[in-house]
């Protein structure tokens, strides 16, 4: 079972920076989980909410934004910085591309575009990069031309699908546990998020599933 580091080890340090990062590669993280959205000048950005508000105190609003201006007021990783870190430290990297956003497929093709550039590198470090997304529209642009992952918490939508690799809630989970294996039966690899109770790591241990999205990565390592 592989561990991903949700937003780096963001339960002790501030979320998706290189502190997160590196914290996570100490924690012995397997992966590192991220979601990018587009800055105005089309920077791939590793940020979750449309604005800095939460982050920052200072609401700025991404996708109206420079990467200069965000950089202002938040510390923030650009997508290819964080994709250099999981090369180096030989980490595999869930993307998730987040929707609704003013660009609309754009992220895809951006993520698309520096993954192709990086693809090479991608192989020789022996990592596997998977870009996520709750949106079907998402996975369609990304379904052929890179490895891919449908996010939900929805029973229907799961029992549904037919993805190889399909990322669940934990509240899903706990509330239906006899999915996972009904899923892993059909030839689907189940990821959790997110898992951050002591609770939660043994059930998801129990379950077998094939890895748990966590902000406190050194505490999923010590459930095994």
């Amino acid at each position: 079972m592989k561990i991903y580091a949700h937003r780096g080890a963001s339960g002790n340090n501030p979320e998706m920076t290189r502190l997160a990062y590196q914290v996570a590669i100490e924690e012995g993280a397997d992966g590192f989980e991220c979601d990018v959205r587009l800055s105005k000048d089309g920077e791939i950005v590793c940020f979750h909410d449309a604005t800095t508000k939460r982050i920052a105190g200072k609401k700025l609003r991404v996708s109206r934004s420079s990467l200069k201006e965000l950089r202002s007021v938040c510390e923030l990783m650009t997508l290819n910085e964080l994709l250099e870190l999981a090369i180096s430290a030989k980490k595999d990297l869930l993307i998730e591309t987040k929707h609704p956003n003013i660009f609309g497929g754009r992220i895809e093709q951006k993520v698309l575009e520096l993954l192709k550039t990086k693809s090479t590198h991608i192989s020789d470090a022996g990592i596997e990069v998977i870009v996520m997304s709750f949106s079907s529209f998402a996975i369609g642009r990304v379904k052929s031309k890179w490895n891919f992952c449908k996010v939900t918490k929805y029973y229907l939508s799961a029992r549904l699908s037919k993805r190889k690799v399909l990322a669940l809630n934990i509240g899903l989970v706990t509330r239906y546990p006899s999915l996972v294996k009904k899923l892993q039966d059909r030839g689907s690899r189940i990821l959790v998020w997110t898992v951050n109770e002591d609770s939660e790591f043994e059930s998801c241990k129990a379950l077998k599933v094939d890895g748990m999205i966590t902000n406190f990565p050194k505490s999923a390592r010590s459930h095994g």
